[in-house]
């Protein structure tokens, strides 16, 4: 699936102690009005995640993005507005980042403002915020060969510019 980094940056990038690369699932804003939970989790068949969190199946995840608004990422790419839920399709909207290794937590403090140290951002855990003033979502994915992983949903139109903050941090990390 083409990203907005294609012809920028060849992918993974990879440093001493972190890595950097883009995963490409389809990706789903469910919101709405009325009693959208109950909605949302019939739509996504999944339990609705606690504010702040991600609730996954399988491959699937429905992440907390506010008040009445979710975003699921799966393989399906044929959601259509359901009984007042509004699915809008942000597959192409957005990039997704993985940063995983030793310097994870170290490389996003750069520019992230939240306290993401061991035990104060969870596993499963959705924060929303900024890098370098460049508005992204981060989660808390589990630890890939005991190291921790962090994915970072920036818009499209901001993915060359946090990517060139992110590898430049990277390089002088160690």
């Amino acid at each position: 699936m083409a990203n907005a980094l294609n012809g920028h940056f060849e992918m993974p990038q990879t440093f001493a102690a972190v890595s950097i690369d883009v995963t490409a699932t389809n990706m789903w804003q469910l919101e709405g009005c009325e009693n959208v939970d109950a909605k949302v989790a019939f739509m996504a068949g999944m339990a609705i995640p606690a504010q702040g969190f991600v609730t996954v199946q399988g491959n699937e995840r429905l992440v907390w993005a506010g008040r009445d608004r979710y975003f699921l990422t799966t393989h399906r790419s044929d959601l259509t507005d359901n009984d007042g839920v509004y699915a809008t399709d942000q597959t192409f909207g957005k990039t997704q980042l993985l940063i995983t290794g030793e310097d994870a937590r170290a490389l996003l403090s750069r520019g992230l403002p939240l306290d993401i140290d061991e035990g104060q951002f969870a596993i499963g855990q959705v924060q929303h915020s900024h890098i370098n003033h460049i508005g992204v979502s981060v989660i808390r994915n589990p630890n890939v060969d005991g190291q921790p992983q962090f994915e970072v949903w920036v818009m499209r139109g901001f993915a060359k510019s946090l990517m060139d903050f992110l590898t430049h941090s990277a390089a002088t990390l160690r």
